[in-house]
């Protein structure tokens, strides 16, 4: 390749990582944290789910026909149960809709009623728009993260177009960097930690880069299909084949049409439906079902899986005498290698295809991922302080390094301190009241620790400061545990929940310890000593 081109290729490479250095990490951690977001951390998250995850099937039937009887015939035309499995709700969820509305709603409405996994005791009750519903229902720390992950909590359409155009720019970083390292063999094992920081720095990125490059081309591509595929390509396809008809789009995609309703009474086996789909499936969670017109001779059944040996997610669909019909995707009984690609993007973003492993593995990549911009801003501010002709001060470096050490070491100690405050509100706050507290906790803490960047400290106290603090709010989840709450010993998911606090303890040893390592500059406050 021609020397002129490489520089173009370098340029494209270095500005790009420049320009989006600390979003990229912004997005990049947080997607790392999302991985384990559902269900794992959800369960630790839930006391709920640790006592139990499975509902028995002729429970489940019998308390969709009981509150069924409670509510208008027309609620019955379409049900959805969620499964307490740790990927949606926390608790047994019966969805009563009418799409129609009722006389009180001229739009889509719902009765809910939300039940205790373990005692099926009733604990929620909602009437209203189901849009509402949905968008209010209790999260948690793990969920908060995985949300702000998918757009920042910007909402839409600004922040999945924001995260979308990210996936991009590390698409295109990961390109041009495989392209510009043209010993990538001898890179792939150059780490020479024992000559300077500086030197760590550039191997270490060069490493993580070349390493994971299969990984960030993945997740770039993914990423951004999954951040502009609803805002831009959802539109795009529906003006050139649907004269701009949206709604039509999704109607003639979604696997679960209308049913007709026959009027004929026949009881809806949706219990022998639930053991049918786990026999058939033995390592797959059912995360809900779908019931259309319930007790009806026409009733239609879909059940969503999540894992086992299929990569994606699955639909399979019944009849409501329990006779099974299909097994497909969520996008319907359609044919065609674009539909295999994109029903790949969800789980191959997430690491939601080959067990526990594979999700450890992508977590561990992620944080390289996120490592990988910030790194390389670094090695650029470091070339620019170097030699006479420097073009940065020490001053003006000092000034980057604490921006970068508070926007981005300011996430990762607000994501942490949402770990212990989690375990604080499940013992003080109920249900959704809890959703109030994680937003100005989060933000709060962020925006406070890149303010105390503006100060002019020494950047290498600031840094140790940061994971001192990171340490000990990821230090203090187990404690608190053990304190709080005896339950979490004894309980059927106590492996789960020991194993969680155990790691959450041990990685903020690590970052106490590293901390404790690290010595201020000699020309501490030489910011405040020029101004």
């Amino acid at each position: 390749m021609k020397s002129i081109t490489l520089k173009k290729l370098f340029l494209l490479h270095s500005w790009v990582g420049i320009i989006t250095a600390v979003l990229l990490f912004i997005i990049a951690f947080s997607g790392a944290l999302a991985v384990l977001s559902r269900p794992e951390l959800k369960i630790w998250a839930n006391p709920e789910l640790q006592s139990s995850q499975h509902v028995a099937s002729v429970q489940v039937n019998r308390l969709v026909n009981e509150y069924h009887k409670k509510v208008p015939n027309e609620f019955g035309e379409n049900i959805h149960v969620f499964m307490p499995s740790g990927h949606n709700f926390y608790l047994l969820t019966l969805v009563f809709e009418s799409h129609h509305g009722d006389e009180n709603y001229s739009e889509e409405v719902a009765r809910v009623f939300q039940f205790h996994p373990d005692t099926l005791a009733l604990v929620n009750t909602y009437y209203g728009p189901s849009k509402d519903f949905y968008a209010n229902k209790k999260t948690d720390a793990p969920s908060y993260i995985g949300e702000f992950h998918a757009d920042l909590h910007l909402g839409r359409p600004i922040g999945l177009i924001l995260t979308g155009f990210l996936g991009l720019t590390l698409l295109v970083s990961a390109i041009t960097g495989l392209f510009i390292h043209r010993k990538l063999i001898k890179e792939l094992f150059t780490f020479r930690r024992d000559k300077g920081l500086n030197i760590a720095i550039s191997d270490g990125h060069k490493v993580m880069g070349i390493w994971g490059s299969v990984f960030n081309i993945v997740i770039g591509f993914s990423g951004a299909f999954l951040g502009l595929a609803t805002v831009i390509l959802l539109p795009a396809a529906a003006f050139v084949s649907f004269g701009g008809d949206q709604n039509k789009l999704i109607e003639t995609f979604t696997a679960i049409p209308e049913t007709v309703i026959s009027h004929t009474k026949q009881p809806t086996q949706l219990d022998t439906i639930l053991e049918n789909a786990r026999s058939r499936y033995p390592k797959a969670v059912i995360i809900d079902a779908t019931i259309m017109a319930n007790n009806d001779a026409n009733a239609q059944v879909y059940l969503r899986l999540l894992g086992g040996e299929a990569v994606a997610s699955q639909l399979l669909h019944y009849r409501g005498n329990g006779e099974f019909v299909k097994s497909m995707s969520s996008f319907g009984d359609i044919s065609g290698i674009s539909i295999k690609v994109i029903e790949l993007v969800f789980p191959m973003h997430f690491g939601n295809f080959a067990g526990i492993f594979i999700k450890l593995l992508w977590v561990l990549l992620g944080f390289c991922t996120a490592l990988l911009p910030v790194s390389g801003m670094m090695m650029w501010l470091a070339k620019r302080t170097r030699g006479s002709n420097a073009s940065l001060s020490e001053v003006a470096y000092a000034r980057w390094n604490r921006f970068i050490i508070g926007s981005c070491g300011g996430l990762v100690l607000a994501s942490f301190v949402l770990l212990p405050l989690q375990v604080i509100l499940n013992h003080n706050v109920i249900g959704a009241a809890q959703n109030s507290y994680f937003g100005p906790v989060f933000f709060n803490t962020w925006l406070g620790w890149l303010l105390i960047g503006l100060l002019p400290v020494d950047y290498k106290t600031y840094f140790k400061q940061t994971l001192l603090l990171c340490g000990l709010a990821l230090s203090a989840v187990l404690p608190l545990n053990i304190l709080l709450s005896h339950s979490n010993i004894i309980n059927l998911n106590s492996g789960l929940v020991a194993i969680v606090d155990a790691s959450f303890m041990f990685v903020g040893a690590m970052c106490i310890g590293y901390a404790l390592k690290i010595k201020a500059s000699t020309n501490t406050y030489i910011e405040a000593k020029t101004a």
